[in-house]
């Protein structure tokens, strides 16, 4: 990291110096310029083929799959689970690694929600380097316990960061220094599985940063429909709403897999609807 820091700067340094003596809006065109030419696409591999990712930011940059930080569970769901035909919804998709691993084969649907607008702009830029447009439905949307307007609570504002919260400054550890907030459409699942042209979810992926449990009490209907949701349990989850979040599941007809737990990263539960 301190490395890349000091390279970065010297380049800066450098281009301030080639710029001596330029009007400020040739100055500002010309850093554009450079820092487009600068941007990179990287590129990991994993067992159903290469996917490319715009870098806009050092946190846009994904682990490799094989990392336990980039967890290897949900890879290891997404492959085992999704029969040909069905929907992904990936609540929390950030730049899109998991939308982009369950559309790679083109045998599936997947609806992506990310509510900031830098992740978003990435996430987009993702699927179409990947040629994905017409299997990935991205929104710029959070989803919530009630449809309404809210403000997304920002801890970072750059694209790929994570741990910024739905309607207050606080995430699944606590409270956290804001450092920027943006007016996103908070809508229930419930509600977005009406509008025409959404395909119904088949599976789920809910990792929100501490606000699983009001997603999940704006699902009561589509939970009773779903064959599995992986949700991210630590922090608040784990010590708080545990208990909460598992009545609403069980109440849905579904089960935890308890194998799944020392799986990866170990931060995610999987409950299925007749797994056998």
């Amino acid at each position: 990291m301190k490395i890349s820091k000091t390279r970065s700067n010297i380049i800066k340094g450098l281009s301030s110096l080639f710029t001596l003596g330029s009007k400020q809006r040739t100055k500002v065109k010309t850093y554009a310029r450079l820092a487009e030419s600068f941007k990179q696409t990287h590129t990991i591999e994993t067992d159903r083929g290469l996917l490319k990712f715009r870098v806009d930011s050092p946190g846009s940059v994904p682990q490799d799959p094989n990392s336990v930080r980039s967890e290897p569970e949900t890879f290891e769901w997404i492959r085992t689970s999704l029969k040909s035909g069905d929907t992904l919804w990936d609540i929390g998709a950030n730049v899109g690694v998991f939308s982009l691993y369950a559309a790679i084969e083109k045998t599936n649907k997947v609806l992506s929600l990310e509510p900031s607008a830098e992740s978003y702009a990435t996430l987009n830029a993702n699927i179409r380097l990947n040629g994905l447009d017409e299997y990935i439905q991205a929104l710029c949307f959070a989803g919530s316990k009630e449809t309404n307007l809210l403000d997304l609570f920002m801890k970072d504002t750059t694209s790929g960061a994570s741990h910024n919260s739905i309607g207050s400054s606080t995430n699944q550890f606590g409270e956290f220094d804001v450092n920027g907030f943006q007016s996103v459409i908070a809508i229930k699942l419930d509600d977005l599985n009406q509008i025409k042209g959404v395909s119904s979810p088949d599976h789920i992926k809910l990792d929100v940063d501490g606000k699983e449990l009001a997603i999940l009490e704006g699902a009561t209907e589509i939970l009773s429909k779903v064959d599995s949701i992986l949700i991210e349990i630590e922090g608040i989850n784990l010590s708080e709403n545990l208990d909460r979040i598992e009545e609403i599941i069980s109440s849905a007809g579904l089960e935890e897999d308890t194998n799944w737990r020392n799986k990866g990263s170990g931060r995610n539960r999987l409950y299925w609807r007749n797994k056998t």
